[in-house]
């Protein structure tokens, strides 16, 4: 009788321990459930990463980041041509000046994303959340020339805002990236 009173209670005593393990497990282990749910919800601006990404919502984070990372250089290499375009049909010397800054500055970020890219690529998430920043930050940039020249106001606020939360959404994928690692 001891012996299988003994065995009954290390049989309990394994399966206590097994489900004590499982939760510990559940409640320490980073969500890998929805990606996309993570990624936005760590974004600066989660509508905005739902509405880009949500048809994208069954991949995981490496193809989502990769997939920001395309929409972005879309954005900035669209915006160049916008500013080039711009730029010829302007002859106020000051609107030269600041379209050739934000041209400047959109130039660098599509630059700044092919680094992303070979970033994400060979795993360097640190560079990738680097890159990510300078390419907010000509966003930015190119949106206070505009603000900081009393008198005029940019055409060009929905791609840098545009510009600026994809840089925001690759921010959050590098910090995923990074807390997995």
């Amino acid at each position: 009788m001891a012996s299988t009173s003994s065995s009954s209670s290390s049989s309990s005593s394994l399966r206590l321990s097994l489900l004590l393990c499982f939760v510990c497990a559940f409640f320490t282990s980073p969500s890998t459930s929805n990606p996309l749910a993570d990624l936005c919800a760590k974004s600066k601006n989660p509508k905005f990463c739902l509405s880009v990404l949500y048809d994208y919502q069954s991949l995981n984070l490496h193809v989502l980041t990769e997939t920001t990372i395309k929409f972005a250089e879309a954005n900035a290499t669209a915006t160049v041509s916008k500013i080039s375009l711009l730029l010829n049909q302007t002859s106020d010397p000051k609107l030269e000046v600041i379209y050739n800054l934000c041209k400047t500055n959109y130039n660098g970020a599509v630059r700044n994303l092919v680094d992303a890219e070979q970033y994400l690529s060979i795993g360097q998430y640190q560079n990738l959340s680097t890159a990510a920043v300078i390419v907010g930050q000509n966003a930015f940039n190119c949106e206070t020339a505009f603000n900081v020249t009393p008198g005029y106001f940019s055409n060009i606020t929905k791609e840098n805002d545009d510009l600026q939360n994809f840089s925001g959404i690759l921010v959050a994928s590098a910090e995923l990236f990074l807390g997995s690692s």
